[in-house]
C-alpha cells in the first residue's frame, strides 16, 4: 500500500468527495463530470448547461432510501451539476475559515480538522497478492485512505472519529462510565430537513448583524446562497446526503454547543468538564452527569438554544440509562462477535506445524448455517432486539473474512469442503441481509458476490461455480420477491445495486424480461414514465442491447422521449440534465433516439451538426454513469466501503 501525495491545487477534487450522497447506484458517480470540468479543452460543455438554464437555481434530483426494519424511507438529493461548481469555488476560497468555524466546540466528535495531504493506493483480493485488505481502524486524523490511485476519500481529515460506533470503543467513553452515574441520549428531529439556510449567518455572527449585512459578500452569505440555489431556491431545509451539507450543519451546531455550555455555567452554575460532560456526533447528543436534575437542565438548555435556530429535540428517541452504560445492542453485538469467531474457528482446520496448509471442513453446509442462524435469532430475542440491528455485524464480519480466505494461498480451495463453505456463508449472509436491506449491507453483499465471481473466473471449477452461483441467484431472487411484496411502490437504490452485482454471475443467471417487468411493475407501458433516473440507468446497464430485453429497452427509449417532449424546464431539473448526458453516452440507446433528443432539447444550434454534438458529448465516454460492461466493481465497492456514510 503506497502513500500518495494529493495535488492540493486540484480544486475540482471536491466533486469526487463532498457533493454526492453515499447511497447511490454503484455505476453512478461524478468521475466523468470531474474529468470534463478539469479539462480546459472540454470545459465549455459544462457552461453549455448554463446557457440552457432558464432559472437562477437548480431543482435537485430527490430519491428514497430504506431507513429501518419498518420500511420507513428518507429522502436524499443529487445537486444540479452546474450548481455543484459553486462549492468548488467556496472550498477554494474559504477552506481555512471552514476549518476554523468547525473548531469552536469542545464536544463535537466528528469535525473537519485540516485539508487532507495524502491518500493510499489500495490492495484488492485478486489484484495485489502482497497486500492486505483493510476496512476498519483507519486512523482518522492522520490521513484519508482511498480505494484507487485516482480518487481521495474526502477533502478534509476528521477528528476525533469518523464513525459513531468508534465513540463507544474510545477510552474516553469508559472514563465517563467511571465518573458518572447517568447517560442521556437524544437527537435533533429531522435536523437537515429543518435547517434554515439563513441561520448559518446567525451562527457565524448574530441574527441582527446577519439581517443588516445580508447583501454583503461574505463566506456565510455565499454558503447560504449556494445552498438555496442547489435546492430550488428554498431557505427552509438543506440538501440531504452530501458531505457539504454536514459541514453546513456542523458550523451551526458548533455555535449552539458553545452558547449552551456558556449558559449552563453562567446562569445555572453547572460547569462543563466538572459537573457534566457532553459529546455530539453530528446531530446525536450524549450527556453524562451525576445529578439527575442537572441532566434535565442540560437537556432543557440545549433545547432552548436549538429552538433559536428552529431545530428541536426528538423526544421519542431520548433515553436515560445508569452506569454501566451498556445497552442491549452492545451486549448483543458482543455475543454475535463470539458466535462469529466460534463459527470460523470450528471450520478452519490447521494441519501439522510443518504443513502450512489450512483446511476448511464443512460437510453439511445447511446444517451449520441453520445452527448459526438459530443462535443468531436467540441472541436477538434474548436482548429484545429486531434482527436489523444486529444483522449488519454478521454481514460485515463475513465480508471481511471471506475476502481474506479467498486471498490466503495456504487455505485449500479446490475440494467439496470449500464449495460447502461458500454455500453455508452465503446462506447466512443473505438471510441476514434480507433482515437489513440498507446501503451499507448492500455494498458489502455486492462486494462479496463480485469477489466470489472473480475467484471462479480465476479458478476453473465449473461444477462448484454453478452450484454457488445458483445458490446466490435463487436466494437474491427470493429477497427481491419479499421486498416487492412488502414495499410494492418503491424499487430503491439498494435493490438496484444488488441487481448490478448479480449481473456479474453471467448471462445464465440473468432475470428474464418478464421477471424484470414484474419486479419494476412495468406490465403497463405507461408505468415506464414512473421510473426515476436511477432505475432507468440501472435497467439499461443490466439489459444492455441483448435481444431478450428488446421490449423493455424500446419502452424505456419511448418514455425518455416523452419526458423531454413534455418538459419546458428540463435543464433546471437535475434528473433531466444528468439523464440527458448519460443517455447520449449510453451505448445501448438507438442513434435515432439520441438525434431526436438533441433536437427536442435544442441543444444543437441551427448552424451545428447533430452528429458533431453527440460526438462532443461522448468525448469522455461517461458523464455520470460508467456504461462499461466490464467495469471493475470490486474497485468501486471497495471505494464505497472505505468512504462509508457517517
Amino acid at each position: 500500500m503506497s502513500k500518495i501525495k494529493i495535488k492540493k491545487d486540484d480544486k475540482y477534487r471536491i466533486l469526487l468527495t463532498e457533493i454526492l450522497p453515499y447511497e447511490v447506484p454503484i455505476i453512478f458517480s461524478n468521475e466523468g463530470f470531474y474529468s470534463i470540468v478539469k479539462n480546459e479543452k472540454h470545459k465549455h460543455l459544462v457552461y453549455k448547461i448554463k446557457d440552457l438554464l432558464n432559472q437562477p437555481y437548480g431543482i435537485p434530483f430527490n430519491f428514497e432510501i430504506g431507513k429501518n426494519f419498518e420500511r420507513d424511507t428518507r429522502t436524499l438529493s443529487v445537486i444540479h451539476p452546474y450548481f455543484q461548481l459553486n462549492f468548488v469555488e467556496l472550498y477554494e476560497k474559504y477552506n481555512s475559515l471552514m476549518i476554523h468555524l468547525c473548531s469552536k466546540s469542545q464536544i463535537a466528535l466528528r469535525r473537519i480538522s485540516k485539508v487532507a495531504k495524502y491518500f493510499y493506493t489500495p490492495s484488492f483480493v485478486f489484484k495485489d497478492e502482497d497486500g492486505e485488505l483493510k476496512d476498519e481502524d483507519v486512523e482518522v486524523e492522520s490521513d484519508n485512505f482511498d480505494e484507487t490511485t485516482k480518487y481521495i476519500k474526502s477533502y478534509f481529515t476528521y477528528k476525533p472519529i469518523d464513525l459513531i460506533y468508534k465513540f463507544y470503543e474510545k477510552i474516553e467513553f469508559r472514563r465517563f462510565e467511571q465518573r458518572f452515574i447517568y447517560m442521556m441520549t437524544f437527537d435533533i428531529s429531522k435536523c437537515f430537513y429543518h435547517i434554515y439556510t439563513h441561520s448559518i449567518s446567525w451562527a457565524i455572527k448574530d441574527k441582527e448583524s446577519a439581517k443588516r449585512n445580508s447583501r454583503e459578500k461574505s463566506f456565510e452569505n455565499e454558503f447560504d446562497k449556494y445552498m438555496q440555489k442547489s435546492n430550488y431556491n428554498e431557505t427552509n431545509g438543506i440538501i440531504v446526503g452530501p458531505e457539504i451539507s454536514r459541514i453546513f450543519a456542523e458550523i451551526i451546531l458548533q455555535r449552539i454547543d458553545v452558547d449552551a455550555i456558556k449558559v449552563l455555567e453562567e446562569i445555572h452554575f453547572i460547569k462543563f468538564g466538572i459537573d457534566y460532560e457532553v459529546r455530539r456526533y453530528v446531530d446525536d447528543y450524549f450527556i453524562f452527569c451525576n445529578e439527575y436534575k442537572n441532566l434535565l437542565i442540560i437537556k432543557e438548555v440545549f433545547q432552548d438554544k436549538l429552538s433559536h435556530y428552529k431545530l428541536y429535540i426528538n423526544n421519542n428517541k431520548s433515553d436515560i440509562i445508569t452506569s454501566p452504560f451498556i445497552s442491549n445492542i452492545h451486549v448483543a453485538k458482543q455475543e454475535i462477535k463470539n458466535l462469529l469467531y466460534a463459527f470460523i474457528n470450528k471450520i478452519l482446520i490447521k494441519n501439522e506445524e510443518k504443513d502450512k496448509n489450512i483446511k476448511i471442513k464443512v460437510n453439511k453446509p445447511y446444517k451449520i448455517s441453520q445452527e448459526f442462524l438459530s443462535e443468531f435469532q436467540c441472541i436477538a430475542k434474548r436482548n429484545n432486539l429486531t434482527y436489523d440491528i444486529v444483522s449488519k455485524e454478521v454481514v460485515r464480519f463475513f465480508n471481511k473474512k471471506v475476502s481474506k480466505i479467498l486471498k490466503d494461498i495456504n487455505i485449500i480451495k479446490n475440494d467439496i469442503n470449500f464449495e460447502n463453505f461458500l454455500i453455508a456463508i452465503m446462506d447466512i449472509i443473505l438471510y441476514c441481509y434480507s433482515m437489513n436491506i440498507c446501503a451499507n449491507t448492500t455494498f458489502k453483499v455486492s462486494q462479496l458476490i463480485v469477489i466470489i465471481c472473480k475467484f471462479f473466473e480465476k479458478n476453473n471449477n465449473n461444477s462448484s461455480k454453478h452450484i454457488v452461483y445458483s445458490k446466490i441467484a435463487k436466494d437474491v431472487d427470493n429477497i427481491l420477491t419479499d421486498n416487492q411484496r412488502k414495499n410494492r411502490k418503491v424499487i430503491n437504490v439498494d435493490i438496484l445495486n444488488i441487481l448490478i452485482a448479480l449481473k456479474k454471475l453471467g448471462t445464465n443467471y440473468l432475470l428474464t424480461e418478464k421477471r424484470i417487468e414484474n419486479l419494476f411493475n412495468l406490465e403497463e407501458e405507461s408505468n415506464y414514465d414512473k421510473l426515476n433516473y436511477f432505475q432507468i440507468i440501472t435497467l439499461l446497464y443490466y439489459i444492455e442491447n441483448k435481444h431478450d430485453y428488446t421490449k423493455i429497452r424500446i419502452n424505456i427509449e419511448k418514455s425518455i422521449m416523452r419526458r423531454f417532449e413534455n418538459d419546458v424546464d428540463m435543464f433546471v431539473k437535475t434528473e433531466m440534465v444528468i439523464l440527458f448526458f448519460d443517455i447520449i453516452c449510453c451505448p445501448y440507446i438507438n442513434d435515432k433516439t439520441k438525434r431526436n433528443l438533441i433536437n427536442i432539447t435544442k441543444y444543437c444550434k441551427k448552424e451545428e451538426r447533430i452528429e458533431d454534438k453527440i460526438k462532443e458529448i461522448n468525448v469522455f465516454k461517461k458523464w455520470f454513469v460508467d456504461w462499461n460492461k466490464n467495469i471493475d466493481l470490486e474497485r468501486i465497492l471497495k471505494k464505497k466501503e472505505w468512504g462509508s456514510s457517517y
